[in-house]
């Protein structure tokens, strides 16, 4: 038997030499929009760049080895590309290029000198605008989440896109995990693709783009979100709504929000969120778990406001923000690593929002932004905003500076962050031309800005600077037996965590862990520290690990109770013909379920393979009552059982059975029999 153990790595520089936003190579996939023009009509691609001596940008589409456009630019002159309107099939793709792989779209920006330079695309029509900055070489990876937010608007011309771009010839994508609901257009045909999983291979710069329209079905609104696209050669991907809308309620939530991720193996734990003009329900942290059992903590607080799973996600209500008015602050940690995204807006109206994807906060953000070009303008259509700096506390105030077209700008005091010692925030409006930040310090600087129902948002630091903890695994490769080490053991400190909480003692550059979970290893270097990426620890022998929790243990006589079961395999090689046995007590009657993977035949949930770290889940809701009229109450115990194909070792206690008390619910009407008389009269 091959024993193995399951390892991520991050490689990190402790130095300025990794390239984000800024970089000499940007790749922008297309997308998709609900129909043309509908979110964007006008389009420019803004290129800019700190490098005082002018140089040469090539521009291409597609495929194609010949540039479509060439521009010199320096700091002081920045180039625009004008773009035709529209469903260009360029950047938004027409129906017939949807689903299907496409040789004549997308772009990719290069300089043939090596200068590094900022490339940020703006797109406007009537009612909506939107912006998405390339993350550069950062954006380049082989496993990324589906990010943006829920799309609840109802109107039409409402959908959710996502486009891909490869870098090499014969790359496979495989995209997985959505809701199996989720029905994707195939050219002319909305619902053209209803696959559980979507396998496509592209060769060099070709591109292949999903829409999920949501009208076409209600899966379609969130079952995407969370999705994992996986590929066997680097690739970029752009996702967001075109249109969407935040807020259920109200037909008029509608407006255009994308931008570009960067891959699993380059996020972080730790996010600061500045607000923008809008509403609570307009402002929120969208966060992605990539690993099961991460915990979300808000402001500092130790308890956590919710935990995910792997591909899901939870919005952070805006009601954490530091207060209600624009450029308030907040604080999101995360026990394990996960995507972290902002929808804002630039006003109070829900038809304004935006969507920024977030890079988490390190000592090693760079010290400057030079610069954002021409901040008002989006595609020939004239803005009022500003930007929202993080920065740190060691640095003075006085310290940073920030210049646009009028010269010189007068800071605000900066916002303290609650639940953190290292950074605080600064909001500033009503810039124009270009805009740049210079600090003697790390920061990281966004944009944002709005005209009437239009609202666009941006953000422009982040990724630049990872450290670097590349870690490797001895002495068997499963546990019992297995080490974790780090390979070049330079740091000052080291602190390993399992499942994001700190194991006491183990403070040295390896560890032997003892118990299946997610290990990752907090290190110190000239006084910043930086996490590795998880590596996770599975048994050489089966152990399937089941667990049962009801959302309420004591109900009254016919309440609902919403059961939730999930299995995991913590065994380091695959388990086949897993079946989950749920059979109700007589007092529970099954309502509905759903499942994350394979199928449901009360009692029996036949769940098929499963690799080591999958977890699955199944959810019951159950109605309960009382055996007979005559007793006030009474308790049902339900359990759960699995089997399959291999012998479950058992290793990990299970956590099978729940309990529910019912109690008689008192009539709050009481009916009363009234005697009536009839009274005959001769007449």
């Amino acid at each position: 038997m091959r024993q193995k153990l399951l390892l991520f790595i991050i490689f990190i520089l402790v130095s300025f030499t990794g390239f984000s936003q800024l970089s000499d190579l940007h790749y922008l996939p297309p997308l998709k929009q609900g129909s043309n023009n509908s979110s964007v009509k006008e389009q420019a691609i803004y290129l800019s760049t700190p490098e005082t001596a002018a140089f040469t940008v090539n521009a291409y589409i597609g495929t194609a080895t010949t540039p479509a456009a060439t521009f010199t630019i320096s700091n002081i002159a920045p180039g625009v590309y004008n773009l035709a309107n529209g469903d260009n099939d360029v950047t938004m793709v027409k129906n017939a290029n949807t689903g299907v792989v496409i040789y004549s779209s997308g772009l990719r920006f290069e300089s043939p000198g090596g200068e590094k330079f900022y490339v940020n695309y703006r797109g406007t029509s009537g009612s909506q605008a939107t912006s998405l900055t390339s993350k550069g070489r950062q954006a380049l990876g082989t496993n990324f989440k589906w990010g943006g937010a829920p799309n609840y608007a109802t109107t039409s011309d409402i959908s959710t896109s996502l486009g891909i771009m490869a870098t090499e010839d014969n790359t496979v994508v495989d995209i997985l995990g959505y809701d199996p609901n989720c029905e994707f257009r195939l050219q002319n045909d909305r619902d053209g693709i209803t696959s559980d999983n979507i396998q496509i291979t592209l060769n060099k710069n070709e591109s292949f783009v999903l829409e999920a329209y949501t009208n076409e079905v209600s899966a379609n609104i969130d079952g995407w979100l969370g999705a994992s696209i996986i590929s066997t050669k680097n690739i970029a991907i752009s996702n967001g709504g075109l249109n969407y809308g935040v807020v259920a309620t109200s037909t008029g939530s509608r407006d255009a929000g994308i931008d570009q991720p960067v891959p699993i193996n380059k996020i972080g734990k730790e996010y600061v969120f500045i607000r923008g003009n809008g509403r609570d329900s307009t402002e929120f942290p969208i966060i992605i778990g990539t690993q099961n059992n991460t915990d979300i903590f808000v402001n500092g607080s130790t308890t956590p406001i919710a935990t995910i799973n792997n591909g899901d996600y939870f919005l952070v209500p805006g009601s954490n923000y530091s207060s209600g008015s624009a450029g308030a602050n907040m604080l999101v940690t995360t026990s394990k690593d996960a995507y972290a995204y902002q929808n804002l807006a630039g006003s109070s109206g829900v038809q304004t929002i935006g969507l920024n994807f977030v890079a988490p906060v390190n000592c090693l953000l760079p010290d400057n932004l030079d610069n954002i070009s021409d901040i008002t303008n989006s595609a020939g259509t004239t803005l009022t905003g500003g930007i929202t700096i993080i920065a740190s506390t060691s640095t003075p105030d006085e310290n940073i500076s920030v210049n646009d077209g009028s010269g010189a700008v007068t800071l605000p005091a900066s916002i303290s962050v609650t639940g953190s010692t290292d950074w605080k925030t600064f909001y500033i409006s009503n810039l124009t031309g270009n805009v740049s930040v210079q600090s003697t310090g790390p920061i990281a600087v966004g944009f944002f800005g709005v005209n009437s129902n239009r609202g666009i948002a941006g953000y422009f630091s982040g990724f630049d600077t990872v450290p670097e903890v590349d870690l490797e695994v001895e002495g068997g490769g499963c546990l019992p037996g297995a080490i974790i080490s780090v390979v070049d053991a330079n740091f000052d400190a080291y602190q390993w965590y399992q499942n994001g909480t700190i194991v006491p003692g183990a403070v040295l550059s390896s560890y032997n862990p003892t118990e299946a979970g997610d290990y990752f290893v907090r290190v110190t270097k000239g006084g910043c520290t930086y996490d590795s990426q998880p590596i996770a620890a599975y048994y050489c022998l089966p152990d399937v690990v089941i667990k049962k929790v009801a959302d309420t243990n004591i109900v009254n006589d016919g309440d609902e109770v919403t059961f939730t079961i999930t299995v995991e395999s913590l065994g380091v090689n695959p388990i086949s013909n897993v079946v989950i046995t749920d059979l109700l007590p007589d007092g529970i009657t099954l309502v509905s379920s759903s499942i994350s993977k394979g199928s449901f035949s009360y009692p029996n949930w036949s769940i098929g393979n499963m690799s080591s770290g999958d977890l699955e889940t199944l959810t019951l809701v159950t109605r309960v009552t009382l055996p007979d009229v005559n007793t006030s109450t009474a308790t049902y115990t339900n359990n759960i059982s699995n089997s399959q194909d291999q012998t479950d070792s058992n290793i990990t206690t299970d956590d099978p059975s729940e309990s529910v008390t019912v109690n008689f619910k008192t009539p709050t009407t009481v009916i009363t029999n009234r005697r009536i008389t009839f009274r005959a009269t001769r007449m």
